[in-house]
């Protein structure tokens, strides 16, 4: 498949001997949308408290992998080589816990693009949350980052942590790991041959927004509708979760993530 190429071209006017760059906002500049986390349409800012269930919730843990992409026309939009992505995949890190002393939070708030992508050409946006069956089972102690994180990672026969959002209040704490299940191999320390029964992969097709289409943002309050906040109702894809796990599964269909 072929990829979006960026436009090479000087625009622009010339003054007193110089060429004056106009018009040309992704010249020279990465091109990257800002990922950011909101409850009840409001961002969710560093060790903030939620009003959510008899409040005091806090989150311990939000991060996800996107994977697979791509425009309209199904051509992948390569990802920038760093500690948090490879050409095809990108981590998406929002920590509450690990504040940093100005009021930034630490962790990953972006997808950043190769220089070949233009995403003001960009008009449907579509991508995987989680990790496709040929790089979920890999050996993670080999993998590069962000796909060695022992944190995201079940097991060679499980593969990866798809998502993982983690929430406590004083009382009680509530999980959410999503991933593949019905993976079969010899052993746990053995990846499977073939693919999962239950890939668990959940596809997103976005319009261009009427906005300025440099954000994306993760509505946690669409994720938890529908879910009481305890540990019974936690789904991590263990036996007795499978009511919450389902429940969990058809809110991430409906638009949970949307483009802004």
């Amino acid at each position: 498949m072929g990829r979006i190429k960026r436009p090479w071209v000087l625009c622009g006017v010339w003054g007193a001997g110089l060429l004056v760059l106009s018009g040309c906002g992704f010249l020279g500049g990465a091109q990257k949308l800002q990922v950011e986390l909101r409850y009840q349409g409001r961002h969710v800012p560093c060790g903030t408290s939620l009003n959510m269930q008899g409040g005091g919730w806090y989150i311990e843990h939000s991060k996800f992998y996107l994977s697979q992409i791509q425009n309209e026309d199904g051509e992948p939009l390569d990802l920038a080589d760093n500690q948090w992505q490879t050409g095809e995949t990108a981590l998406i890190s929002i920590e509450q816990k690990d504040c940093w002393r100005d009021g930034e939070m630490a962790g990953n708030h972006e997808v950043r693009f190769g220089p070949e992508v233009d995403l003001s050409e960009v008009k449907r946006l579509r991508f995987v949350l989680g990790l496709p069956f040929e790089l979920n089972h890999q050996n993670p102690l080999t993998q590069p980052s962000p796909l060695n994180l022992s944190s995201m990672f079940w097991t060679w026969q499980s593969g990866h942590k798809f998502a993982r959002f983690e929430l406590r209040s004083v009382a009680d704490s509530w999980a959410f790991h999503l991933g593949s299940t019905g993976c079969e191999a010899d052993s746990k320390l053995r990846s499977p041959a073939q693919p999962c029964s239950n890939p668990n992969l959940i596809e997103f097709d976005l319009p261009r927004p009427a906005g300025s289409g440099n954000t994306l943002v993760f509505h946690l309050d669409r994720l938890l509708e529908g879910i009481t906040l305890n540990r019974d109702n936690s789904c991590t894809f263990h036996a007795g979760e499978m009511q919450s796990c389902e429940k969990l599964l058809a809110n991430l269909h409906k638009s949970v993530i949307e483009w802004i």
